[in-house]
């Protein structure tokens, strides 16, 4: 839709100059004309031909040349304009795949985005991104066009051809004849059949360092210009950028899933009737966030607090967990464990919140309906039919189907029935 408007845009401005040209041009021409017909011609003497002819010769070259000058006129600018729309729209998508870029989570997902929107802006045959590794070599991690799978787990080393180059000098290049250019080597074309005419290739460089390089391989119409370099470097800054903070954010989810793991081992050291129970809970709560149709972000934080919701029981010995007193602490004592560790700061109220019924009888603060938030209403289900189906401190362990029935018997009085009806098609699909 941006670029229907853009391209009415030029095209009304196109039309505009049209008209001035015309008004600036045709228009006084013929005047010109019409005074010397009516004014000019009665004073000449009717037996002077020559100078009738001259005149006439005159008028007609000056409209011919005007016509001329117009038309030149008219293909400079639409050229200028069409050079300046192509320049906007790139502008214009740039803007957009950056913002898409900082959106995107999963760094091969954005490696993937990155050079796929190198390849269609400037117009490649081809592209690749590389990353670095601890010793320094490049390894392709994505690669577009015909040789897109011979190049896959590939390396480069630093100074080797243009890459290499690129990498060891922290520099763009742009070669539109490889042939000619004694840094080019054809090793990776000799081994893919690839045959590489021109290149475009910037570094990708974050806080100082270049952590990989961006490139994009044989202009489809005409040249590598200065204006693609200059897109392609900004595309890659933005990159770079949004690539080191997506694989800090999964460092962080790892250390994060080890972490979790310690716990998860300890809860099942320290309640050994309960072992495997939060891992279950956790499968079944995020079997209902699909049906339900959570997006990814809340997926993952509903597989966190489903993991960690029984967590406050760890406080007490295991012979104080089943007191009254003590077991409707835990969410609160969950809650305060978690609270302060930045990453889980978000999954603590749904720790919380995961013993509220929806008639505000549950604990610990007596919430109902709606304002007990969704994903804790999610894991109250998925805790609840666990508890039932396998050996715990409840009376007797029930099938999948009286359990169910269960649920859909306290479904509007303790358990969201929406949950509940998401939960029974889960059933099929959930070990």
């Amino acid at each position: 839709m941006g670029k229907q408007k853009n391209s009415e845009f030029f095209e009304s401005v196109r039309r505009s100059i049209k008209i001035s040209y015309f008004v600036a041009s045709i228009i006084p021409i013929s005047i010109l004309v019409y005074l010397s017909a009516k004014y000019i011609q009665p004073y000449l003497n009717s037996t002077d031909q020559n100078a009738y002819v001259s005149i006439g010769v005159i008028l007609v070259l000056t409209v011919i040349i005007s016509v001329l000058g117009f038309i030149l006129i008219v293909k400079t600018t639409n050229k200028t304009l069409y050079s300046i729309q192509d320049s906007y729209d790139k502008l214009n998508s740039l803007l957009e795949v950056s913002k898409h870029f900082r959106d995107t989570l999963y760094v091969d997902v954005l490696l993937e985005s990155i050079t796929g929107s190198a390849t269609e802006l400037l117009d490649a045959e081809a592209g690749s991104l590389l990353l670095t590794d601890d010793e320094g070599a490049l390894w392709f991690k994505v690669v577009t066009g015909a040789a897109s799978r011979d190049l896959k787990d590939k390396s480069v080393t630093k100074g080797e051809g243009i890459t290499g180059w690129v990498l060891e000098h922290g520099e763009p290049a742009v070669i539109n004849k490889v042939d000619k250019d004694e840094r080019f080597s054809n090793r990776l074309d000799d081994a893919t059949g690839f045959v590489t005419r021109s290149i475009l290739c910037v570094p990708l460089i974050y806080e100082k360092v270049t952590i990989g390089v961006l490139e994009v391989v044989n202009k489809k119409e005409g040249e590598f210009s200065e204006s693609d370099e200059k897109i392609l470097f900004s595309l890659a800054d933005q990159a770079a950028i949004s690539i080191a903070q997506s694989q800090s954010r999964e460092s962080e989810h790892s250390d994060i899933v080890q972490m979790t793991e310690i716990l998860v081992n300890a809860m099942d050291n320290h309640i050994p009737i309960k072992k495997g129970h939060t891992k279950r809970v956790a499968r079944h709560a995020g079997a209902i966030g699909r049906v339900m149709g959570l997006d990814d972000e809340d997926l993952k934080k509903l597989h966190f607090s489903a993991v960690l919701h029984d967590i406050g029981l760890l406080r007490f010995q295991y012979f104080e967990q089943m007191e009254g007193q003590n077991l409707e602490q835990h969410p609160t004592i969950g809650y305060e464990m978690v609270r302060p560790i930045s990453s889980w700061k978000d999954i603590a109220q749904i720790i919380l919140f995961h013993h509220e019924r929806m008639d505000g009888s549950g604990y610990p603060t007596g919430k109902k309906g709606e304002e007990i938030p969704l994903l804790s209403r999610i894991i109250s289900v998925a805790d609840a039919f666990d508890v039932m189906t396998n050996e715990s401190n409840y009376k007797e362990i029930l099938s999948n189907e009286k359990a169910v029935e269960e649920l859909e018997q306290n479904a509007g009085t303790q358990f969201d029935p929406k949950v509940v009806e998401a939960f029974k098609q889960t059933l099929s699909t959930v070990d």
